[in-house]
């Protein structure tokens, strides 16, 4: 019997290569920041890994609206109602306008005091330049929002390469703006670790517009009733031909809401974990939490082909939902497991043989090298079953089960990966593989959970 069902496949790749390649695109961004970052100090180095944790901690919470939106829109592409597909993303959309400028105030506040909390105080060397780098990328939040929306749409019909194109335009912006204001090319001040941050902003800025003027050219009103009126009047949407059973007009914000808001949860303790992860890595030393950020950079690039897989089940699988086929969404589940598995597993090779060169890439400082070598190495292990988290969770999600996927990871994250690498660190004084021990056992323990939930089968009769 073959490993691998073609025509399944080929349906669930087809989708997923431009979501790699977007997701590509954006890991990149975080990649150069790191390698430009990396020339100038091992603090620079620190700080940037601390605070891009910590504003991805936000960002990418809020950013989960596009969870909702995804499974939302294909469902209703699924059950052959365009125009309520249409509603969804008048709501995200109107969500994102709403909460993007009011957020962005608030986190520029609270950020300086969240750094004088985990680091020494206004003391610590780092804090400056988390400060700072962070105030520039939360200055995004707005058109990063606006993305998020956009992507969730797109990709919930099917259309993957839109969001693509965005992303290989933000990247692109994003290497020649980096160069430009990290070190002060072509008459542009020199601005360091921060120049990272506001180069990303521009950029993300940039790439906000271009989606915008790409989503205009694809006949929205005609196709799903979408009008920009609807955004400030939603009971516009009776007019446009919405279901009776859908005339409430918060009713679809409430239903993105449900969706959205566990994803951005999980997003935002989970990450707030690997935060205090970081800060405690500090404790033990400069170094090691400079290579800690290096390790998990690396990471984040072998986590494309799983979220890519991942985001190409979650909306086949609501269309079939949707069109009544919840058996062929269990294969198509399946199937995106094994092809996750497979790829993951292939990139986790080259994290097991060759470790130095790889973080090589980011830092030519030779302790950063040595003291990232073994917890490399054994991320690289353990690959297989990252992917069988990533998708299988996407697998979920895609079927409106977000609370479920929330718990168990925040679970795993708070209950046992947080408290064992504090034992780690403060009472065995262990060094820095120890807590990367602890993170695999993490991901063996999430993924058994999800894969449980997965065979018992009662999400194939979830409604949303």
């Amino acid at each position: 019997m073959a490993l691998l069902n073609p025509a399944r496949s080929r349906e669930i790749v087809h989708l997923a290569i431009p979501v790699v390649i977007s997701q590509i695109s954006q890991t990149v961004v975080g990649l150069v920041d790191t390698m430009m970052v990396g020339r100038i100090s091992v603090h620079a180095l620190a700080a940037t890994g601390m605070s891009g944790i910590a504003v991805w901690m936000v960002i990418g919470a809020l950013s989960h609206i596009s969870t909702g939106t995804q499974i939302l829109t294909s469902r209703r592409v699924g059950e052959r109602r365009p125009r309520e597909a249409g509603r969804v993303l008048a709501a995200a959309l109107r969500l994102a306008l709403l909460c993007g400028p009011l957020l962005t105030l608030l986190i520029l506040r609270v950020f300086p005091l969240y750094y004088e909390l985990i680091l020494d105080g206004r003391t610590d060397p780092l804090y400056p330049i988390c400060r700072d780098y962070t105030a520039w990328r939360i200055t995004s939040l707005l058109p990063f929002l606006v993305i998020s929306v956009l992507r969730g749409f797109f990709n919930g019909l099917g259309d993957t390469k839109q969001h693509m194109r965005v992303s290989l335009l933000v990247n692109a912006l994003n290497v020649v703006l980096n160069w430009v204001f990290i070190f002060g090319r072509l008459g542009a001040p020199a601005m360091g670790a921060p120049g990272a941050g506001f180069a990303s902003m521009l950029a993300t800025t940039c790439g906000c517009a271009y989606f915008v003027l790409r989503a205009a050219r694809e006949d929205l009103g005609r196709r799903f009733g979408f009008r920009l009126r609807g955004l400030l009047f939603p009971r516009d949407a009776r007019r446009a031909g919405a279901s009776r059973a859908a005339e409430r007009p918060y009713g679809c914000t409430r239903s993105l809401l449900r969706l959205s808001t566990p994803t951005g949860i999980q997003t935002f303790f989970v990450l707030a974990g690997f935060t205090l992860f970081m800060a405690m890595m500090n404790h033990v030393g400069t170094t090691e939490v400079a290579a800690s950020n290096v390790i998990i950079t690396i990471m984040s690039f072998s986590f494309m082909p799983g979220f890519g897989i991942g985001v190409a089940a979650s909306t086949l699988i609501g269309q079939r939902l949707g069109a009544g086929m919840s058996h062929e969404a269990e294969l198509l589940g399946r199937e995106a497991q094994k092809i996750g598995m497979l790829l993951m597993s292939a990139i986790g090779l080259f994290f097991i043989l060759l470790p130095d060169q790889l973080l090589g890439l980011f830092t030519d400082n030779a302790e950063v090298i040595a003291a990232g070598r073994l917890p490399l190495q054994l991320m690289g292990l353990i690959q297989a079953f990252d992917a069988l988290c990533m998708v299988t969770a996407a697998c979920l999600e895609g079927a409106g089960m977000t609370l479920f996927v929330m718990w168990s990871e925040l679970f795993v994250n708070w209950a046992y990966f947080i408290p064992f690498t504090w034992l780690a660190v403060f009472v065995l004084d262990s060094g820095i593989l120890l807590p990367f021990v602890g993170l695999a056992f993490y991901v063996l323990l999430y993924s058994g959970i999800l894969q449980w939930k997965f065979r018992r089968g009662d999400w194939k009769t979830r409604k949303v």
